[in-house]
């Protein structure tokens, strides 16, 4: 698999996992975060991982919506896709309120599972 895409939250690990860990997963930053995961799907990613474990903000109506979508595209291509977030925090309730109204959830560990 060609190497991530250059962006100092994306690394790469052994057997062609892909690690995320954005800062924020906020509406400024989504946009270019979804397509970077995408492209890592289309690349044959074998699997990904976006552990928001440092994260303190994800957005509930940009950031949930784009982790959705690459959820979906995941899963269309058979690989392996995991949230890492953990509990108590602002960003673990808007995944978790997503995870409750959705009709496809993504699957979300927190941090002690991981």
């Amino acid at each position: 698999m060609p190497s991530p895409p250059r962006t100092p939250w994306c690394s790469q690990s052994g057997g062609g996992a892909v690690v995320l860990r954005p800062p924020e997963f906020d509406c400024a930053r989504v946009v270019q975060a979804r397509e970077e995961m995408l492209i890592l799907l289309n690349r044959g990613a074998a699997s990904l991982l976006v552990d928001l474990a440092a994260c303190s903000t994800v957005c509930a109506c940009c950031g949930v919506p784009a982790l959705v979508r690459v959820f979906r595209r995941a899963r269309a291509l058979g690989t392996a896709f995991h949230v890492i977030a953990p509990r108590n925090t602002q960003a673990r309730r808007a995944l978790d309120d997503a995870q409750r109204v959705s009709r496809e959830p993504f699957p979300l560990v927190s941090t002690s599972e991981a």
